[in-house]
């Protein structure tokens, strides 16, 4: 296997090295994997290596599955390769990364309008029952 140094990740077309999601799968069902690939190749072209997989549809126990190479992704990552953000979001929420504020933020943000929306039906269930009454 050809290791390619940093020196010459850079020297391709002025372009480098991302760490990325590669679509896959199918209609209304996606499926990415990780990849490290140059950043001026197609979105689901070619690639240098796959160094996991994301599939961002829950299972039957509300699961969003990922698998990561970390010594692959580190590898990249200390020759010189930039992850995009969503790949990113994924290493820190699995602790690979520390997490962006704006994740927490954005978490909080959902929890509360979850929290908001039960209130809102408990308080609908217990107008219905008076009315009942």
């Amino acid at each position: 296997m050809v290791y390619l140094t940093s020196f010459l990740l850079k020297q391709y077309h002025g372009g480098h090295v991302v760490i990325r999601l590669a679509l896959g799968g199918a209609t209304n069902r996606p499926f990415y994997r990780i990849v490290a690939a140059y950043n001026k190749r197609a979105r689901d072209g070619k690639y240098i290596e796959q160094l996991g997989s994301y599939d961002p549809l829950p299972n039957i126990y509300n699961e969003k599955l990922v698998s990561f190479n970390y010594d692959r992704i580190k590898y990249w990552m200390g020759c010189g390769a930039h992850p995009t953000k969503p790949v990113a979001k994924l290493l820190g929420l699995a602790g690979f990364f520390p997490l962006h504020p704006m994740t927490i933020t954005e978490a909080e943000r959902q929890r509360k309008a979850a929290l908001e929306d039960e209130v809102k039906v408990q308080n609908e269930d217990q107008d219905v029952k008076q009315a009942e009454q």
